[in-house]
């Protein structure tokens, strides 16, 4: 992924950096059992481990989930992280919950509407904060740049 997201257009694979490098999001695997065993990769949650009753597990080396396939639709369980301001809000409380708090602001420039957006942790400013076409995209995109400074 390039810039840690930062440079990756509204969609789903920005959705899916802000799930796995924001909100905790893990890669699975789900052993079928028919005549052989047959392994699959998607998205999903600790949670989701939980309540598999050890159904699903989680995929921790590298090499073994470069080596599965993705489920079909293996980023159901994604939220419209970039591109809905629903979503984006979940962002916004997961980074409260770590201790940070979002500071945003609306320009009109070149008559439209610019979207600012940074996170702040213990009074200072983490990321410069860049324009953005909308809301959805400044919060995913700061949550991202505040993750990757390590602050």
């Amino acid at each position: 992924m390039k810039d840690n997201g930062i440079g990756m257009k509204p969609g789903r694979d920005l959705d899916i950096e802000v799930a796995v490098k924001v909100m905790g999001f893990i890669w699975l695997k789900h052993l079928l059992q028919f005549s052989a065993e047959l392994a699959v990769k998607w998205l999903g949650t600790t949670a989701d481990v939980e309540q598999s009753g050890g159904v699903y597990v989680p995929l921790v080396k590298e090499s073994e989930m470069v080596s599965l396939k993705l489920r079909e639709n293996f980023d159901e369980a994604v939220p419209n992280y970039s591109t809905e301001i629903d979503a984006a809000q979940q962002v916004v409380e997961h980074m409260k919950g770590l201790g940070y708090t979002y500071i945003s602001e609306k320009k009109l420039e070149q008559e439209q509407n610019r979207y600012y957006g940074s996170f702040v942790k213990d009074g200072r400013d983490i990321a410069a904060s860049i324009g953005h076409s909308s809301e959805a995209e400044a919060i995913v995109k700061a949550a991202l740049a505040a993750l990757a400074q390590g602050a």
